[in-house]
């Protein structure tokens, strides 16, 4: 969660390994992102981005992992627009976390960072579940 100390806010960030990377993309499927491929860093260029709602891994996703020799998975999660973005257990270095408002912290803005070798994928939550349920109303 984030703090607020003497004026100052901190953000928290839960870091992820990769089963614990999927586990939160799962959590977010319904939900509409705005993801970017960013080079190098967080705070690097983005050369790919695409926005859509999460509708999680392909039907088919059990049968090509079982294929994959042990470190090797690969894991693709499609999005209504018709985009994607894979996640490669070989390339993976970390993911982190931060809930934003939804559970209470000081950004808006729920989001993942997925740390590769070579670049950080950056799924952003573009909505809150409070909006869908006020919505709903």
């Amino acid at each position: 969660m984030s703090q607020l100390t003497g004026g100052h806010v901190e953000y928290q960030y839960v870091s992820f390994d990769y089963a614990q990377t999927l586990a939160k993309l799962v959590d977010l499927v319904g939900r509409e992102v705005l993801v970017e491929l960013r080079v190098g860093r967080i705070d690097g260029p983005f050369r790919l981005a695409a926005r859509g709602v999460l509708l999680g891994t392909s039907p088919r996703q059990a049968e090509l992992t079982q294929r994959r020799v042990d470190g090797d998975d690969i894991e693709t999660f499609m999005l209504d627009s018709g985009g994607f973005l894979t996640i490669r257990e070989t390339d993976f270095v970390g993911g982190e976390w931060h809930a934003g408002d939804d559970e209470g912290q000081f950004s808006a803005q729920p989001r993942l960072n997925i740390t590769f070798t070579d670049a950080v994928l950056h799924v952003a939550v573009a909505w809150r579940r409070d909006q869908v349920a006020t919505s709903a109303s």
